[in-house]
């Protein structure tokens, strides 16, 4: 048989080529329209970069939906940190815009270095689908039907993530969420794709008030080695718990599940200079660029006010 490679192959084997060819379109093809990027990223990570040309300039950018302003490395570009350089760019439909210039102190990043950030600001004009290997960016919004036909399930986004800032509700930011359940707490949670946290899978960052309300709640929090991070303010040690008695529920707005597993990790988020959760007097968290690799298409579609979440992969 290892003579024979240049025969036809059986009707069979056929069948199951074109069978798993078409998987691979099915999980790879555009759902929404939109152009194609490959998905570039950190070695073990989760979140989604792309390349993009800046005013000449091309290498990585990171599609940041924790992030509320789009950025350029001022190490690539002429100018002091925190000033607006605007900068064509090479994104669908917008030829420039504007960009504070950061210096990113990273630990990890792509293997060209990072050369941007595409924040909510800009990410908030188009439909984005994210695969495992494609990112697509449209300026349509999605029609429901095909969504639903391919095992999508909605998260409406009313008040927290919009193309029209004005339809935010006061104080929030324009940040898409999930809402979680463990036991009988429940919470909304920013869906954070800029935080890399391949160092403690599946984490959840949650502030005071949700710590809070789960230790009223009776749920037993184990302890795990603390964690430091660098963030806007400096170094920080946040403390790491598991749940060992509760398994943790992403639901829809009207609570119905979209998925549960026990594989999670919740640190404890303390106010600082640097904004977020942290400062909110209500519970609330932040998913860590992980949980994407849970589903097999994450959608954002800022127009329709609605996050899209594929059938989960084995948690």
């Amino acid at each position: 048989m290892a003579t024979v490679r240049t025969v036809s192959l059986s009707l069979a084997m056929v069948v199951v080529l074109i069978f798993c060819l078409g998987m691979d379109i099915g999980e790879n093809r555009a759902l929404c329209g939109g152009r194609p990027y490959a998905r570039m990223g950190i070695s073990g990570g989760s979140s989604p970069y792309v390349e993009l040309t800046a005013d000449g300039i091309k290498g990585p950018f990171l599609l940041d939906y924790g992030a509320t302003r789009s950025s350029l490395s001022a190490a690539a570009f002429p100018g002091s940190d925190g000033s607006i350089r605007t900068a064509a760019i090479s994104l669908p439909g917008i030829k420039s815009a504007d960009f504070h210039l950061a210096r990113y102190d990273l630990l990890f990043q792509p293997e060209k270095g990072q050369l941007g950030v595409i924040g909510v600001d800009l990410l908030s004009r188009f439909t984005v689908q994210l695969t495992q290997s494609t990112a697509y960016l449209g300026a349509e919004p999605c029609r429901p039907e095909t969504l639903e036909a391919s095992g999508l399930t909605p998260i409406a986004q009313n008040g927290f993530f919009s193309s029209t800032p004005t339809r935010i509700n006061t104080g929030r930011p324009n940040v898409p969420v999930a809402f979680l359940r463990l036991g009988e707490v429940r919470a909304w949670a920013q869906i954070d794709t800029g935080y890399e946290d391949f160092l403690r899978g599946h984490s959840i960052d949650i502030n005071q008030a949700l710590f809070d309300r789960l230790l009223k709640s009776g749920i037993k929090l184990d302890r795990l080695r603390d964690v430091e991070v660098w963030t806007c303010d400096g170094r920080e040690r946040r403390t790491v718990y598991r749940v060992e008695t509760a398994p943790l529920v992403i639901e829809d707005e009207q609570a119905k599940p979209i998925l549960t597993t026990q594989d999670f990790h919740l640190i404890v988020k303390p106010a600082n200079a640097c904004g977020g959760i942290a400062d909110f007097s209500e519970p609330a968290a932040q998913l860590g660029a992980s949980f994407l690799r849970l589903f097999s298409t994450v959608i954002f579609d800022p127009k329709a006010e609605t996050v899209w979440l594929g059938r989960p992969d084995d948690p």
